[in-house]
């Protein structure tokens, strides 16, 4: 088995300013790579808090949207109960009224017989 053995020669890595062309674009290659990890990781997770934002609001609205009907129920079946509880009420005005009315001309005969 032959270990092949490179030898690079240090001082004639960097000769020409293209070679230094090359390794500077390979760092701003690299940098630019990490950069857009971190921005896809950020976006990521601004995504899913969204996600959740709207699942919480949507949470929310379902349950407004089921008290809301919860209160229309209430409100139709006691619906069915008013006209029937208004015609009571006002039978017995008219009747409170009479009754007043009544009690008014007995005082007022009281007093044209005493006169």
């Amino acid at each position: 088995m032959k270990i092949l053995k490179l030898k690079i020669n240090y001082k004639t890595m960097l000769v020409t300013s293209r070679d230094i062309f090359w390794l500077a674009l390979s760092f701003v290659i690299l940098w630019a790579g990490i950069c857009l990890g971190f921005c896809a990781f950020y976006c990521a997770l601004m995504m899913r808090d969204f996600r959740k934002i709207t699942a919480s609001i949507k949470k929310k609205l379902d349950l407004v949207d089921q008290i809301l009907a919860a209160i229309k129920n209430k409100v139709g079946d006691t619906a069915s109960y008013i006209p029937p509880l208004i015609d009571g009420v006002s039978k017995l005005s008219e009747a409170f009224r009479k009754r007043q009315a009544a009690k008014a001309t007995k005082k007022s005969r009281r007093r044209r017989a005493k006169k």
